[in-house]
């Protein structure tokens, strides 16, 4: 007897295999109306692209302390909360201030003062993307062009705001 079988060679034939249940891919996209919609993480990862532009708007310094040594990238509205890796959600921080004791993420009152600065310039929606905002149902399509248009009016609105109520 070289090994134990429970049940007999033609029990063991007759058993059907269990079908596997197909799990759901977390790579696969969603797609909404039509239109495919990268994952979260995808939409969050600062492209050069974005990196420039932040760089070009709000200047390669840290907003903090000024300095313009060892300068990270950070996410005004953090990935966690729904925000995306577009330049009006990115702000530049030494490594002092976006890691240390007085940081975003440490420090709430720095945190929410990054957030109102953001949402005075570029109105509600600066963190979004195009497919927050197609999804919300603010624009039509999912083009770069009609994404552009809406926040360039956004900010637009948000500088009249600002000359209105300072003068």
């Amino acid at each position: 007897m070289i090994g134990f079988h429970p049940y007999s060679k033609e029990q063991q034939l007759r058993r059907e295999k269990k079908p596997k249940k197909k799990r759901k891919n977390p790579l696969k996209p969603e797609v909404y109306k039509g239109r495919v919609i990268p994952k979260k993480q995808v939409r969050g990862r600062i492209l050069r692209k974005e990196y420039n532009k932040a760089a070009e708007r709000h200047g390669y310094e840290c907003y903090v302390c000024g300095t313009t040594q060892a300068l990270e990238c950070h996410h005004v509205r953090f990935r966690a909360n729904g925000g995306r890796g577009t330049h009006r959600n990115l702000i530049f921080l030494c490594g002092n201030h976006h890691r240390g004791k007085y940081s975003p993420h440490q420090h709430e009152g720095l945190r929410k003062d990054l957030e109102a600065l953001h949402e005075s310039k570029y109105g509600p929606y600066y963190y979004c993307d195009k497919y927050d905002l197609f999804k919300a149902g603010i624009i039509e399509n999912t083009s770069d062009e009609c994404f552009e248009k809406f926040m360039r009016e956004e900010e637009e609105r948000c500088l009249k705001l600002g000359q209105t109520l300072n003068g």
